[in-house]
């Protein structure tokens, strides 16, 4: 079962609404990469992590953060 776009929109807005909390969400990237996210608190940013590389990305949109994660999900498929 793949995850659709509007399941990842809510998990980052579940980091939004509760930043103060230390939410950490993991996205798989085939068997050897993933994403990880979470809110920074100050601003409300979501810093995207990649586990591979250790790149960070940071996004003040739940719908633009959302759809990076989605297409790089599902990229090589």
């Amino acid at each position: 079962m793949s995850m659709q776009l509007e399941t990842i929109k809510n998990l980052l807005q579940i980091s939004l609404t509760f930043n103060t909390s230390f939410i950490t969400h993991s996205f798989a990237i085939g068997e050897e990469d993933g994403l990880h996210v979470k809110c920074l608190r100050d601003p409300f940013v979501l810093e995207i992590t990649c586990s591979k590389t250790q790149q960070r990305e940071y996004y003040v949109s739940v719908d633009q953060a959302a759809e990076v994660i989605y297409e790089r999900i599902y990229a090589n498929n």
